[in-house]
């Protein structure tokens, strides 16, 4: 997944989040976000070009780059533009205590980031729902203490027909209950449920130590959960570039 922010003479910013199939554009004039589109990821370095082209104004780049295939886009513009990648080298606004802190995604350094902006000094949960499912845990004394991966919604049918002789692959579909009655069924509720269980007992590990815990849901998988659970936490569908942003700002003068 790579995520970048353009600056436009501190007006006018960029958020781009490209993820394995879907690219997705946020304009922000100040905190509002003016525009939103979303392109397929093998047009990405098409619409970067329009993007630069239409604002010459673009005098900065961050990005966030988790799949490896940044290459070569920026090489043409880095004469102009200043680029500034998210790592953990990066000033951070908040203490890292990842024992890997090289390993860190760059995805979840911009999450955590976003944690701190809208939740300073609380004790909050940051569950992403994506290719992965990600958990992210600041605490109140805003030091990152790390978190879990495990495969996202489309990755768990894909295995499943991937190491078996006859279970198909799917598509997800909202089962109505955990007994599946075919082996469609069956595989729907498995994941399905997994899922709403892994959720489940991973925020009450973190409600049981921390008592006055937040929990962030986002992702693009998000609208895959029931509205009960969904009821019980804050979900933000742009919390990512929420922190983009937060990380730009930190270091386009340092």
């Amino acid at each position: 997944m790579i995520k970048f922010i353009f600056q436009i003479h501190a007006k006018l910013k960029l958020a781009i989040d490209l993820g394995n199939t879907l690219t997705k554009f946020f304009l922000f004039k100040g905190e509002k976000i003016l525009l939103q589109e979303k392109v397929n990821s093998s047009f990405f370095s098409e619409k970067l070009s329009k993007i630069i082209d239409a604002y010459p104004e673009i005098k900065s780049i961050i990005y966030s780059d988790v799949s490896g295939k940044t290459g070569k886009n920026f090489d043409q513009y880095a004469t102009t533009i200043r680029i500034i990648p998210v790592n953990s080298e990066m000033r951070l606004p908040f203490v890292n205590a990842y024992e890997s802190q090289i390993s860190l995604g760059a995805d979840r350094i911009v999450l955590v980031a976003a944690a701190c902006k809208r939740y300073p000094t609380s004790n909050v949960l940051v569950i992403d729902m994506g290719t992965c499912i990600t958990f992210d845990f600041i605490d109140r004394n805003n030091t990152y203490l790390g978190g879990a991966i495990s495969p996202g919604f489309e990755m768990r049918f894909k295995a499943l027909n991937h190491y078996t002789a006859n279970l198909p692959i799917l598509k997800h579909q909202t089962p109505k209950n955990p007994e599946g009655k075919s082996t469609h069924d069956a595989i729907q509720a498995g994941v399905h449920f997994a899922i709403l269980d892994e959720l489940s007992a991973r925020i009450d590990y973190y409600q049981k130590k921390y008592h006055d815990l937040t929990v962030i849901l986002t992702g693009g998988d998000a609208n895959k959960l029931p509205k009960t659970l969904k009821n019980s936490i804050f979900a933000h569908s742009n919390f990512t570039s929420e922190g983009m942003l937060h990380l730009l700002k930190l270091n386009i003068d340092s």
